[in-house]
């Protein structure tokens, strides 16, 4: 992302799944590209979590793109108890740490939830809690080197969108798992489809239903029911925007 004014940073080696990552934070939100490096050493089939990421990416056949979202939350077992309500599979929370360089002990629970017997669907967001106050957590990441200033300028993670075939269906469902009211719906000309958004707390999840070739039916076509598009704000007024593709996805800058 550098070409385009993001800094981006490696993050390391999950030496015992074959895994490494490279991060580009905005502020507490962030990107995490995954690559494989060993992938018989991938905890596939009963070695790996209901809804884990590492299924998600197995399913996709480890192609390029944006595969998954995931969420913080400060309530995860309290996530998880509504999550059930609502009649969906819940698997977790999990607990889990790794050791910085530095000595420092990072701590999380993760949470993963998905639709029984739905096949084709949009995977749900899993979810996240870290241990620790997220004041002290962004001091450390900065003082780490890990969250970095953009070249571009102070930038916020404003926009995940996904591609999926039934928009109605699908934003009825996620507002009521998430408890938001969802927008109206709109034709984007530059996505050729059908788009609703939801606000969740101030980043929009924008489902978008193609209706003719192009951007949205063309993801849909080549991924299935997936994220395809996040977008980058500066918040400046008159600031222009610029679409690139980057490694299988559409990225949006302004």
């Amino acid at each position: 992302m550098k070409p385009y004014g993001i800094s981006a940073v490696h993050g390391g080696r999950h030496e015992l799944i074959g895994t490494y990552n490279a991060l580009s934070y905005f502020d507490l939100s962030y990107i995490e590209w995954i690559g494989v490096f060993d992938h018989s050493q991938l905890p596939l089939g009963d070695r790996t979590s209901r809804y884990g990421l590492i299924e998600t990416l197995a399913i996709d056949s480890f192609k390029e793109g944006l595969s998954r979202i995931a969420l913080r939350t400060h309530d995860i077992e309290g996530l998880a108890e509504h999550l059930h309500s609502q009649g969906l599979e819940v698997s977790g929370p999990e607990e889990g740490s790794r050791r910085r360089p530095d000595g420092t002990l990072l701590k999380w629970k993760l949470l993963f939830a998905g639709e029984a017997g739905v096949q084709d669907g949009l995977p749900l967001p899993f979810f996240i809690q870290w241990e620790g106050e997220e004041a002290n957590r962004k001091q450390e990441l900065q003082e780490a080197g890990v969250i970095l200033p953009h070249e571009r300028g102070p930038l916020q993670l404003r926009e995940v969108g996904f591609t999926v075939s039934r928009l109605q269906e699908t934003v009825e469902k996620w507002a009521k798992w998430f408890r938001v009211y969802a927008g109206e719906v709109v034709y984007d000309p530059k996505l050729k489809g059908k788009r609703q958004t939801l606000d969740l707390h101030g980043t929009l999840l924008s489902f978008v239903e193609p209706v003719e070739e192009g951007l949205a039916a063309e993801a849909l076509k080549s991924r299935g029911q997936r994220p395809f598009l996040v977008g980058l704000s500066s918040g400046g007024p008159g600031s222009q925007l610029e679409y690139v593709d980057f490694h299988g996805s559409l990225y949006y800058l302004n």
